[in-house]
């Protein structure tokens, strides 16, 4: 059974996806879509050797080492020009890591990202829309106590406003993601020394304009 954090990444494949998921770990969500007919390939790396052997290892059990194909590796390095991948699935790295992995040749035969980052959504947003990709959906929920965002981004070309990729176009019209990063501030606030008045200042800036937006 798969985690509500992985199962909320696999509605966003379907049947002619040809998926690398780079950082494969466990591999269990590959075996997952595999299983259930999901994608049309499936093609898993990590750069760490252990990590690699175990999700190998659950691929054996689940009788599938004959369909999901594992490399190791360097992100998008491990493919070759033969492989025909159209989709990326990386999830539980940061930002800096994900634009990274992207900055390779390969990308230019992506047409769909399916992205769980750890931190720096509008980095990230940034960068991805500016190498050809629109944000098409976006997704907040808590899994254990902790918060997950994903993002999924296609090929196309769109302006985004300064809100939209600090926010999240999609997310800016979540109450409860708005509402999580006003409170994220306040407890922020709650904690600065008297001598950080600047960084008071932008916090609360940051909680007027949130809170018209949880309004409107």
């Amino acid at each position: 059974m798969l985690s509500k954090r992985l199962q909320s990444l696999t509605k966003y494949f379907n049947k002619e996806d040809n998926v690398i998921d780079i950082g494969c770990d466990h591999a269990l969500i590959d075996i997952y879509m595999v299983k259930y007919n999901l994608v049309n390939k499936m093609i898993v790396s990590d750069i760490h050797e252990g990590a690699l052997k175990q999700g190998i290892n659950n691929i054996k059990l689940n009788h599938l080492k004959d369909v999901i194909e594992c490399r190791l590796g360097d992100g998008l390095n491990v493919l070759t020009d033969d492989d025909k991948i159209d989709t990326i699935l990386i999830s539980g790295m940061g930002a800096s890591t994900i634009i990274d992995i992207l900055n390779n040749k390969y990308i230019n035969n992506i047409n769909k990202l399916v992205i769980q980052s750890n931190n720096d959504y509008e980095k990230l947003r940034r960068y991805i829309t500016s190498i050809g990709f629109i944000i098409t959906n976006e997704e907040y929920f808590i899994d254990n106590g902790k918060k997950y965002i994903n993002i999924i981004f296609e090929r196309g070309t769109k302006e985004y406003t300064d809100i939209e990729y600090q926010f999240g176009p999609i997310l800016i019209n979540n109450k409860e993601y708005i509402q999580s990063e006003i409170d994220s501030r306040v407890k922020i606030i709650s904690s600065i020394p008297s001598d950080k008045e600047s960084l008071r200042l932008t916090l609360n800036n940051e909680i007027k304009m949130l809170s018209e937006l949880i309004s409107r």
